[in-house]
């Protein structure tokens, strides 16, 4: 039998993802390891299986995976190096002398001991046993999540993973020219997938300019920043920005210029709203066209306010990526092209 699968995940999205993962897997039991982990066990299926059906977009709230090899209770080590030495034990099971991986050592919640204290000794382990550990870049991942109710270890291949950083938590650094934290929604989002290219971009809810910024510095000509509020000086001063103080609605009703490659969305509305607006908005876009949206969401049924949205979008789109990432909160990010 396939060994569980661990999952991360927002703290207010945790039993939505599991509903997600119930209704795309062969789910047998589900149990936390902590706020933003839990793991799954399957009666078939997979890790593969798993992260397909996220990549797929049936399973949008889960942002990363792991292989569970061995779990155990919290509160069930007297140390650091003792949670070391059972970690390295599970891990060495499944590799051998020479083996090059990853290591992600993570918390889930307030655990009893600190992954940084965990890791060194886990590190040194695992090279005294002829394991060759890198930052990141290969192939395979070794996993330690140390959660408040649970502590899980595992090795699986990195592509499995979701995202080649401990449970999914990119750390993107904070440059000078940033405008605004919204910013690493699109750095993480091209981590992912092709960074667009084109000549003439549109961002609605532009204020204060962070995705008007990252998507001028992909190479477009011209980009409309949207939005009835101010935009930031810098943003202002890039060739080639133009600024329409006016709702994305009035935009849309009155664009007349030339076809626009790129729409991105990151407004703050409703997401039928959003999706009836990126719509109306895909008159402005040539066939073959992409829109990055996010989707903002509650935490009242959100599964079905990410149905509706699609319902309406697939009317003029056909949706290639749906994942909540790091950086959104209370959102999901969609990557879609225009017919």
């Amino acid at each position: 039998m396939e060994p569980p699968v661990l999952f991360s995940v927002a703290p207010d999205y945790y039993r939505f993802a599991v509903a997600e993962l119930r209704a795309a897997l062969d789910v047998t039991k589900a149990q936390r390891v902590g706020p933003d982990a839990g793991i799954v066990h399957l009666g078939s299926g997979t890790l593969q299986d798993a992260a397909d059906a996220c990549w797929g977009g049936e399973i949008p709230l889960v942002r990363h995976l792991a292989r569970a090899d061995a779990v155990r209770g919290a509160g069930t080590f007297d140390s650091p190096a003792d949670l070391a030495e059972w970690a390295a034990s599970v891990l060495l099971t499944s590799l051998e002398v020479g083996d090059e991986i990853s290591l992600h050592t993570w918390d889930s919640g307030d655990a009893g001991f600190a992954p940084g204290k965990v890791r060194r000794s886990l590190l040194e382990l695992l090279m005294d046993n002829g394991i060759r550990v890198i930052t990141s870049g290969a192939e395979t991942v070794g996993s330690l999540c140390i959660g408040t109710d649970r502590i899980v270890a595992g090795v699986n291949p990195t592509d499995a993973s979701l995202c080649d950083w401990a449970g999914g938590r990119i750390r993107l650094a904070t440059l000078p020219e940033q405008v605004s934290r919204a910013e690493f929604k699109l750095e993480e989002l091209f981590s992912y997938v092709d960074a667009p290219d084109g000549d003439v971009a549109v961002d609605f809810g532009a204020s204060p300019g962070g995705w008007t910024r990252i998507v001028h510095s992909q190479g477009f000509r011209q980009v409309h920043a949207v939005d009835p509020a101010a935009l930031d000086d810098r943003v202002l001063a890039l060739d080639g920005v133009i600024h329409h103080r006016q709702t994305a609605g009035d935009f849309v009703k009155e664009y007349d210029g030339e076809a626009v490659d790129l729409i991105v969305n990151d407004m703050r509305m409703v997401p039928q709203l959003t999706a009836h607006t990126m719509v109306d908005a895909a008159r402005l876009l040539r066939p073959g066209g992409q829109a990055v949206i996010t989707l903002k969401l509650g935490t009242n049924n959100p599964e079905k306010q990410i149905d509706d949205a699609l319902e309406v979008l697939v009317a003029a789109y056909d949706p290639s990526f749906m994942r909540q990432l790091q950086h959104n909160r209370h959102e999901v990010t969609v990557v879609a092209t225009r017919r």
